[in-house]
């Protein structure tokens, strides 16, 4: 199952007020596109993936993906 999310929803979600000049900088600055072919759509697992590698839960450019669990446990780890 693909969970999308608008980008209002999404910017509601990382704590912005709204789509607005800040949030669609910060989305080029962090690599998140939107869905080919429906624009103003995001995949939820593109958006968490880039977060991880932000916060270098996941190495950048890897091609073996990361299982969900083994990616939450790295998160928790790295509150710690």
């Amino acid at each position: 199952m693909i969970t999308i999310l608008s980008t209002e929803e999404l910017s509601r979600l990382l704590g912005y007020s709204g789509a607005n000049t800040a949030f669609r900088d910060w989305l080029v600055q962090m690599r998140i596109t939107p869905v080919p072919g429906r624009r103003g759509v995001y995949d939820i697992a593109l958006v968490r993936r880039r977060l991880d590698e932000a916060q270098g839960l996941v190495p950048t450019g890897t091609a073996e993906p990361v299982s969900l669990v083994a990616a939450r446990r790295a998160r928790l780890a790295a509150r710690a």
